[in-house]
């Protein structure tokens, strides 16, 4: 795409806000409307987004070919209000100029393939490479490769040892692991500034990466998919193996606000490992972390027409129960493949999660654990016309010390069976939606979302 076909125009940008400025709707609608719901502006809507169940031509073409297109001038329908940058950008193909590019902000577009970790990513799950084990061996002196690092580092924890804590960690080499850990985040980190708008040219991929988004605002990132944000350096945690850290995108602290991610893939290509711990037992040594998770009371954020796929520990929306001042998040339109839970899993108040599909298929690796789930007391929900598949049995559940407040109607569940882990609902919405939209039709978001979620669109002009 040439750089003249990436320039904005400043009057068709000032014509769709004025378009916008004059719509006003009651919250979200199916046919009707919630009279609790205050009047709102309207905001566009994407090519090939339908209401009232309705699948635009567009979607039905489906596929990564010219008729799905995204432009600068689409705005997000949800919490996070954000203004793309325009001007003709920065096309980026290579790490080094991402990295220059993101120290500016502004209008970056991605072409191509990107590996953050520059040859570090292994083939299979534990596995190596010559420029990791030249990484530890540069880092560590203890070690003589990566096989080593994972061999000696496993054999110092036992099922008991916590080092989770980087400052304080239980195990002999626990200080080491954690050097290594620290020293690969800064060679995969993408840091972004406020007023960055970053754009996936076709077929655009982040490897290896990780996206950080904190401390910022009126951030946007579109249309790219982000595979394997891999951390070769797991701690271990008592009874639950060794976890990863890095996520594809963190979005965290109080100040981080106004945020929208689109039209997106996230996935993994590998799966995990096992390794044998102090007394020659077997535990998980699992690579992946997050693929989009929100903490530290980050809020205002969308979060629409992308796919999560093959991964575990998908979306987490506050960390602890000290992390529950975030919210206002929106969460729609969204496919959810052969995740095994938190999608999402949160903590945090004014939760609207709408027209999502929650699906698996015989590729399915994590077993189903959860799908929309809820900790603490101070999350409010409103779950309303998603889609819940075949083998998706966990729909709306509860995870640690549940007492907030959730709403649903207008699912579709096809395989629910919660047991004694579903969540409590009530009858009434517990907040106002702040913002106008249109409620698909359940029975028809696994249609919409196949044809129109994730990454491989066209930037039109």
């Amino acid at each position: 795409m040439s750089k003249n076909h990436k320039v904005l125009s400043f009057g068709i940008f000032f014509s769709s806000l004025i378009f916008a400025s004059f719509l006003a709707f009651f919250g979200c609608s199916d046919g009707g409307s919630d009279s609790s719901s205050p009047v709102t502006v309207s905001q566009p809507k994407q090519d090939g987004q339908g209401g009232n169940g309705k699948v635009e031509e567009k979607e039905k073409q489906g596929g990564n070919d010219s008729s799905r297109t995204i432009k600068l001038s689409d705005a997000p329908v949800g919490y996070a209000s954000v203004t793309a940058q325009t001007g003709t950008g920065t096309t980026v193909t290579t790490r080094a100029e991402l990295l220059s590019a993101i120290s500016k902000g502004g209008l970056i577009y991605i072409k191509g393939m990107i590996d953050m970790s520059e040859g570090m990513l292994p083939s299979e799950a534990g596995g190596s490479t010559s420029a990791l084990d030249a990484f530890v061996t540069s880092n560590e002196s203890t070690f003589n490769s990566y096989a080593d690092f994972k061999t000696k580092y496993a054999a110092s924890c036992s099922s008991s040892t916590n080092d989770k804590s980087s400052s304080s960690p239980q195990s002999l080499l626990g200080s080491k692991m954690w050097n290594l850990n620290r020293k690969y985040g800064d060679k995969i980190r993408i840091k972004l500034n406020s007023n960055t708008t970053i754009i996936g040219l076709k077929d655009a991929v982040i490897k290896g990466g990780c996206f950080k988004i904190s401390n910022v605002s009126n951030v946007i990132i579109r249309n790219i998919t982000v595979q394997d944000s891999y951390d070769p350096f797991p701690h271990h945690e008592t009874g639950d193996g060794f976890n990863a850290q890095w996520d594809c995108i963190a979005i965290e602290d109080a100040e981080t606000h106004d945020i929208w991610i689109d039209h997106c893939t996230f996935e993994d290509t590998m799966k995990y490992s096992k390794v044998k711990i102090s007394d020659n037992s077997e535990e998980k040594w699992q690579n992946y972390d997050g693929l989009c998770d929100i903490t530290k009371g980050a809020k205002n954020i969308t979060i629409s027409n992308c796919i999560f796929k093959n991964h575990d520990k998908t979306m987490l929306i506050g960390s602890s129960s000290s992390d529950v001042s975030g919210g206002n998040i929106t969460i729609h339109h969204n496919r959810f493949l052969n995740c095994g839970q938190r999608l999402p899993l949160t903590a945090y108040p004014n939760m609207h999660i709408y027209n999502n599909s929650y699906e698996r298929d015989s590729n399915a690796y994590y077993s189903q654990q959860a799908s929309i789930a809820a900790r603490y007391g101070a999350y409010t929900i409103i779950a309303e016309n998603n889609y819940f598949g075949e083998g998706v049995k966990y729909c709306i559940s509860k995870s640690t010390s549940p007492s907030g407040k959730c709403y649903e109607k207008g699912n579709v569940f096809t395989s629910r069976n919660e047991g004694t882990s579903s969540l409590a609902t009530q009858s009434e919405k517990p907040f106002e939606i702040s913002y106008s939209c249109t409620l698909d039709d359940a029975s028809k978001i696994k249609e919409i979302v196949a044809a129109n979620a994730g990454a491989g669109c066209t930037l039109a002009d």
